[in-house]
């Protein structure tokens, strides 16, 4: 059999096993009772490529069990450095990358280096959780800068109007999380020359860089030509390209091996060995040499997903959702239905027995409101399953609206 067709049967329907998963994914199918779908947490349901299942396992099979270099191997930073070069022409500069034990790890310590209390952190509204978490933890102001919900357009120039004296750094998600935006060249280069001539720092978590569905491609602002120099750290991970969350394979990027070093003592002392664990190493390397083939056709699958999901929740009254360009999240619009984020979320658990992340102030900041965040890494069996609930459940509700859930006790 071609290598192509073994690849695609790694995502087939058998492959999800969800008495498995509800043992090993406590965040995902572990987190609900039996007969919930659970399309909430962005991690996949299939098991990542056997070239690090068997790179992990011969790391631990001598039966130590060491402490790490906090620094990372210098192999691993070499082969990180090699890819970040070829694939998003980041410059081939092993001594700027500092491994971290994953990338909302990575993320926090970026944040913890450049703010502080009564600094002011511009941060994308709608946006994943991470980036107003960590801004809270060092004391520091969220500055909220908006994210076309419909469109996914990012406004440089309303960017640039939010900087004061006190922004101490810009915080940018691309492919961003929920909307799917992957920001092109353009938008990316007016940040970034913003940011260079108000001397403001960049974080740019593109963690989400491997999952891009052609035609797009993915632009990473560190590999932008611009006038000035941005202070840039790039943030990204293996979690999502390889299905590998659990194993905390993060990364960054900084501007210079100087600011590298300065990273790396922040990371030290919010914990002594704040590293990748060396097994954890060991799966990255194998990932980043020998991954390639398995991510290509996990994308494959995933595109598919996403365009047949798509059409089926456009079909639901009620609900109106993009096709993202990135990512494997939708984040669909239901005001339409007159419930709020919550408490469509809490009806469709009740009533639909499928769990989404509703788009609440605490998951992706006030913009998000009317929204609700769906995982799609699965199989289309388990999609239709989840879909054809969701679409029972709502097409229910639609002649008595929100009165239907007064009278089940729903908020």
């Amino acid at each position: 059999m071609p290598q192509h067709d073994t690849l695609r049967r790694l995502f087939d329907d058998a492959q999800v096993r969800p008495d498995l998963l509800r043992q090993r994914s406590p965040l995902r199918w572990g987190a609900f009772p039996p007969g919930v779908i659970p399309l909430t947490a962005a991690e996949p349901d299939f098991p990542g490529p056997r070239a690090v299942t068997d790179a992990v396992l011969s790391a631990v099979a001598d039966g130590y069990f060491p402490y790490a270099s906090p620094t990372g191997s210098e192999v691993l930073r070499e082969t990180f450095s090699d890819v970040a070069e070829a694939r998003h022409g980041i410059g081939n500069h092993p001594d700027r990358v500092v491994p971290a034990p994953g990338t909302a790890a990575a993320l926090w310590g970026v944040v913890r280096l450049l703010c502080g209390a009564g600094d002011e952190c511009i941060v994308l509204d709608p946006v994943d959780l991470l980036f107003g978490q960590a801004v809270d933890a060092v004391g520091a102001r969220r500055v909220y800068c908006p994210v076309d919900k419909r469109t996914g357009h990012l406004d440089p120039d309303r960017l640039a109007s939010l900087i004061t004296p006190r922004t101490a750094l810009i915080c940018l998600c691309t492919p961003h999380n929920p909307l799917g935006t992957v920001f092109g060249g353009a938008t990316l280069r007016a940040v970034a020359e913003t940011a260079a001539a108000h001397r403001v720092p960049v974080l740019s978590d593109e963690v989400w860089s491997e999952i891009v569905y052609p035609p797009r491609t993915h632009v990473s602002m560190a590999s932008l030509d611009t006038g000035r120099s941005p202070r840039v750290y790039t943030v990204t991970g293996l979690s999502k390209t390889f299905a590998l969350p659990g194993l905390r394979m993060g990364f960054v990027i900084a501007p210079s091996a100087r600011e590298a070093d300065a990273l790396r003592l922040a990371f030290q002392r919010l914990g002594a060995t704040y590293s990748m664990s060396p097994f954890a190493q060991a799966g990255a390397l194998a990932a980043l040499r020998l991954g390639w083939p398995w991510r290509n056709a996990f994308l494959e699958h995933l595109q598919g997903l996403r365009d047949h999901c798509v059409e089926r929740l456009n079909a639901i009254p009620g609900f109106s959702c993009g096709r993202p360009d990135g990512t494997y999240v939708l984040f669909p619009d239901v005001s339409a239905t007159g419930l709020s984020s919550r408490a469509m979320g809490a009806f469709l658990l009740d009533k639909a027995r499928v769990a989404v992340v509703p788009g609440t102030a605490e998951w992706f900041g006030p913009a998000a409101e009317g929204n609700i965040r769906i995982s799609y890494a699965t199989s289309r069996a388990v999609m239709d399953e989840a879909l054809d609930r969701v679409t029972r459940a709502v097409e229910e509700l639609a002649p008595g609206g929100p009165a239907v859930l007064r009278a089940t006790g729903t908020r």
